[in-house]
């Protein structure tokens, strides 16, 4: 799945950035100076962002000496003001980007600054509503969530993606340690401001955060992960001496006792007060101008003209669709008692299809899934004119992540080079991952999914700083979701019927989630509701889709993104090989859609209709 980039960007970032590189552009006609012109634009903007959000920078593996200032040692700004600020100051980008000068529709300047523009327009649009939050495609109404937030994406910020290089790298810690507890006063404050116009997540989605809250102060000082982070880091820098380390890991223990914990503690009390007088049931229809919110956010999340109501019917056709082509395989596999979900969570509990929940079952899982990845690779050439350099690893989520994290997701590669793309999933209970779902997870996060995607964004695209913070959900889950149709068209099912059971039912699971997410915030279905359709539909189990309907709840409209990107690609794919007929080349489709990198559906609908039309018009 997407949720993929870790909360609010974990599926925002791109392997690959280099330090200050412009897009390498074909100006076809466009002057140089206005090339020019408009790439120190985006540069500017770029810089901007990235100083407003140093956790970002941190994420994308930037190095400090690329922006001018010592990033590593803040924490992003997330009080009441620095929001406003960002607001304005994106209005004021807005039109910065609107005055740019017109370059040739063709060149990749072009296409550069129609996805900046389309970003700071859907911004600047969702941000107006006053409440949540909203980075360059992506939003959410709440300030903070289950999923999300100071509480929980600082921790994680720490412990996977800061440095621990030098001495420097070990002090930034601690730095960034201290502005912790004011991350989440400022969140804090901001959510009883919300909530006093109407504005607060459901009493579950608080009850969540106040468990997963409470989980990250339970712990002894010295036990804390924040602590016990500190201790792995400081045993990498070469130039601390022993009295060094043992004075920074002191220092840190007592930030952790003195400041952290009790900001914990003022978080879940704030969080037990909230839920007082939240709202029980989900659905975004309940907050001020709630239904004109949605709207934008699925327009956002998909195209413009999406609504609510065609997406919803949407959804149900393609339910009953593949309902009826899991019934016929389950047939052929000799499944054929009850219903289709009935059958599929029978074939969930079979001895055969269950890892054991130890070590070496959870070991024996991951080499399942490093089996379907090495299988997915040996076959790429099939597809790709290009293969990625960028290698990809599997590995499950520890302690506290596997609390916030989504079930599985998956993180593009450093820039730096000091982490490859990573396939992150949580097998704390093995029997949420049935051996037969398996293949269908691998093929969507890593090869030919998301991994592919974001790999070749980053050595084929060669987008310049900016465009490198912007992401696309309907282009980049709607990629993975059709990289499961290629698994299927390049055999990797072949030998595998209960595997192709798991593509279907994969596929079943968002179709099913476009009706739950339109359910929940325009049909105003109860959470209980949601859940039962997700459980008879799709036969997955209680506990997994009680979590799914919890993540639709606090992300109006991302989940329909899958369903309309794929389409769109499939429907693109149908439309350029009527048109060329015998000379359509699968691999150069494949590479006309991934080397313009992230991009709105309309931007991406016009790259390849220039590319089928191109034979045609040099004759």
């Amino acid at each position: 799945m997407h949720s993929k980039r870790a909360s609010s960007v974990i599926f925002l970032l791109l392997t690959g950035l280099l330090a200050g590189c412009s897009a390498r552009v074909d100006d076809n006609g466009t002057p140089m100076r206005v090339v020019r012109e408009i790439n120190h634009l985006m540069d500017d903007v770029a810089a901007n962002e990235l100083a407003r959000d140093p956790e970002l920078a941190t994420q994308l593996g930037l190095p400090e000496e690329d922006l001018n200032y010592p990033f590593q040692n803040y924490l992003t700004d997330r009080s009441q003001a620095a929001y406003e600020r960002t607001r304005v100051q994106r209005l004021e980008t807005l039109a910065q980007l609107r005055k740019a000068p017109t370059a040739n529709p063709k060149s990749n300047v072009a296409r550069d600054i129609a996805v900046v523009l389309g970003a700071y327009e859907v911004a600047t649009e969702i941000s107006s509503f006053g409440h949540g939050q909203t980075n360059l495609g992506i939003a959410y109404p709440y300030v903070t969530d289950h999923m999300r937030g100071a509480y929980a994406d600082v921790p994680k910020l720490l412990i996977r993606n800061h440095p621990g290089r030098t001495a420097a790298d070990a002090r930034a810690y601690i730095l960034r340690l201290r502005q912790l507890p004011d991350a989440i006063d400022d969140e804090r404050r901001r959510m009883f401001a919300d909530a006093a116009s109407g504005v607060a997540p459901p009493d579950f989605i608080l009850r969540n955060m106040e468990r997963a809250a409470a989980e990250l102060s339970a712990d002894a000082p010295i036990d804390h992960p924040l602590t016990v982070g500190l201790g792995n880091l400081l045993t990498g820098p070469d130039d601390l001496t022993t009295e060094q380390r043992i004075a920074l890991e002191a220092e840190g223990l007592a930030v952790v006792r003195d400041q952290v914990i009790p900001a914990y503690t003022r978080f879940r009390a704030a969080l037990n007060a909230l839920t007082i007088n939240a709202p029980s049931e989900p659905g975004v229809w309940q907050l001020p101008e709630g239904a004109a919110y949605y709207a934008a956010a699925i327009e956002a999340y998909t195209e413009e003209g999406q609504t609510p109501e065609a997406l919803y019917q949407l959804g149900r056709n393609e339910v009953r669709a593949l309902t009826e082509q899991l019934d016929t395989a389950l047939i052929a596999a000799g499944y054929d008692t009850g219903t289709v979900g009935q059958r599929l969570a029978n074939l969930a509990t079979l001895p055969e299809q269950i890892y054991a929940n130890d070590e070496i079952g959870k070991a024996a899982l991951l080499a399942a899934m490093n089996e379907h990845l090495t299988a997915a690779q040996n076959r790429l050439d099939d597809i790709l004119e290009v293969r990625p350099r960028t290698p990809v690893t599997i590995q499950s989520l520890q302690g506290f992540m596997a609390t916030t994290a989504p079930a599985a997701a998956y993180m593009a590669a450093r820039a730096d080079g000091t982490a490859p793309g990573t396939f992150s999933l949580n097998i704390s209970d093995p029997s949420e991952w049935p051996a037969f779902t398996l293949p269908t997870l691998v093929y969507h996060e890593t090869v030919p999914g998301h991994h592919v995607e974001a790999a070749m964004a980053a050595e084929i695209a060669s987008l310049p700083r900016l465009r490198q913070l912007v992401w696309n959900t309907a282009y980049g889950e709607g990629w993975s979701m059709y990289a499961e149709d290629l698994a299927d068209e390049m055999g990797l099912y072949e030998d595998d019927p209960l595997g192709r059971i798991g593509y279907l039912q994969s596929l079943l699971f968002r179709a099913a989630r476009l009706v739950v997410d339109t359910g929940i915030h325009h049909e105003r279905w109860s959470r209980e509701e949601a859940v039962q359709y997700l459980v008879e539909t799709t036969g997955q189990n209680e506990t997994a889709m009680r979590r799914e309907v919890d993540r639709y709840t606090v992300w109006p409209g991302q989940a329909a993104a899958y369903w309309v990107g794929r389409k769109k690609i499939k429907d693109l794919r149908e439309r350029a090989r009527r048109v060329m007929g015998p000379d359509f080349d699968l691999k150069a489709f494949h590479q006309e859609v991934l080397k313009g990198g992230p991009r709105a559906l309309s931007i991406l609908e016009k790259d390849i209709e220039r590319w089928y039309s191109a034979p045609l018009t040099s004759d």
